[in-house]
């Protein structure tokens, strides 16, 4: 039995255009349902961004990405810089940025947004917490999306205390990647928790961004060079 068939039978989505797959058999999210992405902690806000723009730019459909940001999450954790999008295979001149001064604002901007049809993807990013996109603001924003292949991505600074309507949650964090061939950098790595998902399997996962083929794959492990066996030990 192929691997589609027996994950057919076990309730995952077939390829398809709206079905963004992202390495292990059966993970991924799927396209016209909102998500959210946080990171682990403070240091980790520049990873859960690259995670949100990878996954606009693995999207294979024509259109804009919309990135509406509260300004204060733009002084918090820095604003994006479009020509930074090439790394991921994703044409600049698509980057739309909105800034708001609050994070209703931001919300209605992604709810307006998600229901033009010419936009690719939609990802809202809020200061802390983002009280705001609770349980009733996420359900609009997925009311939104019905009837189009938009991806809603809601990029939270801090974990929310609460429920909300999205089809996944994702906790990033940095990961070591492996360096290229000449000792340089390679690729971007990232270390996921997928703590919620309706429509796949959750668990713990490490991906890197292919940027020849401009998707996410399992990523290899990484070597360390073992600790040389004659160095003394280092004084207490």
């Amino acid at each position: 039995m192929s691997i589609v068939k027996q994950l057919k039978r076990q309730g995952f989505p077939d390829s398809s255009t709206n079905w963004l797959a992202l390495g292990p058999p059966g993970l991924g999210l799927r396209a016209g349902h909102l998500h959210e992405i946080v990171p682990a902690g403070t240091f980790h806000l520049g990873a859960a961004a690259g995670f949100a723009l990878g996954l606009a730019a693995q999207l294979r459909r024509p259109g804009a990405l919309i990135w509406v940001q509260q300004d204060m999450a733009g002084l918090e954790g820095g604003q994006p810089y479009g020509p930074g999008g090439a790394l991921f295979g994703f044409d600049p001149r698509r980057l739309l940025l909105v800034r708001t001064a609050t994070a209703r604002d931001a919300l209605w901007a992604m709810e307006e947004s998600l229901r033009c049809p010419g936009i690719a993807a939609v990802i809202g990013e809020l200061s802390g917490a983002g009280e705001a996109a609770d349980l009733t603001a996420t359900r609009r924003l997925n009311l939104a999306m019905q009837g189009h292949a938009t991806l809603g991505l809601l990029l939270r600074q801090q974990p929310l205390r609460g429920t909300s309507a999205c089809a996944s949650r994702w906790i990033v964090r940095a990961a070591r990647g492996r360096g290229d061939r000449f000792g340089g950098l390679g690729r971007a790595a990232f270390a996921l928790t997928l703590e919620k998902n309706r429509h796949g399997p959750a668990g713990d996962f490490t991906l890197e961004w292919n940027d020849d083929e401009r998707c996410f794959r399992a990523a290899l492990p990484v070597a360390v060079a073992a600790p040389a066996a004659d160095r003394p030990h280092r004084a207490a």
